[in-house]
């Protein structure tokens, strides 16, 4: 398994099995230059550890980045010249602070109150969501990684690996057919016209019934996460990062815990869901880091500070994706920067208010439901895990 980075190939075949973003990454950028893709995503310490490493001798050259990804590559440097990646503790213990607010206060009117509880759980656990997924991206803090432990284990069950590999791998393959899982969810939503075989009559009706569906997307998160840590048997993780989550849902009311995961799954999923899927499906090449980026992301602009605040940050998702080790509270003011970097080089950045993502999902969704199964036997689209 051969990767280029910084003009030099890298045998990682022994390393594949202890990647912490899985070995498909890894088997995807086979013989191709991953310059770019992997500084985005890994910490000063996995860089060290790479540059330890004795590069291999091979006859053909690393394959040279497009001018996009040599000019995106300045841009970065420049950026962490200036200081972006700088932590502001401030902000990020006041986050935590209100989470922990709105944890407290919904646990307390779960019995007397339950409507109000179900909202202040659902919000406190879609923002715990964000700032764990920020923690996870911030791997040069210490403190992160302790805290990943309490924010996303034992508020919203997650595990901390299960994510990574899945997350990176959505990053540095965004939307390519077969890889990124985020974009296949068929047989129950379909982005693309599927092949008979995993057709369904329903799916004419899937603009409806998406809602719901994106209700289910924290059980979904939650039983992959404790299948991850069964079947690797990581007791510690479970007894002591999501054990006490469920512990602390059990002692609620049942319809409380059960409302806010599934209200607080539908908050994070349209910001998942409305950035990414209906942009464009790569398929059957690797494509430039930056460019990837610009045609599959679109940034949605939230009409208030309540949606601001709501989507974490992340509704920025086009300067995320370009720099996901960034804090998320800096994403808001990178934009003009980003802006004008893309008028320099030729690229499009796309950004619609929240009402027309909205309704362009909904019409996507319609369209995609009423088109004609395809006859191929294997779906060149779905992802094969």
């Amino acid at each position: 398994m051969k990767i280029g980075i910084d003009n030099e190939w890298y045998d990682l075949t022994k390393w594949a099995r202890y990647h912490p973003g899985g070995e498909r990454i890894l088997e995807r950028f086979d013989g191709h230059n991953a310059t770019e893709h992997f500084y985005s995503l890994h910490s000063k310490k996995a860089v060290e550890q790479l540059k330890r490493m004795r590069p291999v001798d091979a006859k053909e050259s690393v394959p040279e980045e497009s001018k996009i990804d040599q000019a995106f590559r300045e841009l970065r440097q420049q950026l962490k010249r200036d200081g972006w990646w700088e932590r502001q503790y401030f902000w990020e213990f006041s986050l935590i602070g209100a989470i922990f607010a709105m944890v407290i206060a919904g646990t307390m009117l779960s019995y007397t109150h339950p409507i109000v509880a179900i909202l202040l759980l659902s919000v406190a656990m879609q923002q715990a969501g964000w700032l764990g997924h920020d923690f996870v991206h911030g791997r040069d803090v210490p403190l992160h990684t302790a805290l990943t432990r309490v924010v996303t284990g034992w508020i919203n069950g997650f595990h901390r690996s299960w994510w990574s590999e899945k997350h990176n791998t959505h990053h540095v393959l965004t939307n390519h057919a077969q890889h990124d899982p985020d974009i296949d969810m068929q047989p129950v939503l379909f982005l693309w016209a599927p092949i008979k075989a995993v057709d369904h009559h329903l799916r004419k009706y899937q603009h409806y019934y998406f809602p719901l569906l994106y209700c289910l997307i924290y059980v979904s998160w939650r039983w992959q996460s404790l299948l991850w840590s069964l079947n690797r048997r990581d007791w510690n993780t479970f007894l002591f990062s999501q054990l006490p989550g469920y512990v602390w849902l059990a002692m609620m009311p049942w319809y409380v815990s059960l409302g806010s995961v599934l209200f607080g799954g539908f908050l994070v999923a349209l910001v998942v869901t409305l950035s990414h899927e209906t942009e464009e499906i790569v398929t059957g090449r690797i494509t430039s880091f930056a460019e990837n980026q610009f045609v599959c992301t679109k940034n949605i602009e939230c009409p208030d500070w309540i949606t601001e605040y709501l989507f974490g940050g992340m509704q920025y998702q086009l300067e995320h994706h370009l720099f996901p080790t960034l804090p998320r509270y800096k994403y808001r003011l990178l934009v003009p920067i980003v802006k004008q970097w893309a008028r320099n080089n030729g690229l499009e950045y796309k950004a619609a208010p929240l009402t027309d993502m909205l309704v362009e999902h909904y019409q996507f969704l319609k369209k995609n439901g009423q088109l004609a199964a395809r006859k191929d036997k294997v779906d060149k689209y779905a992802f094969q895990p």
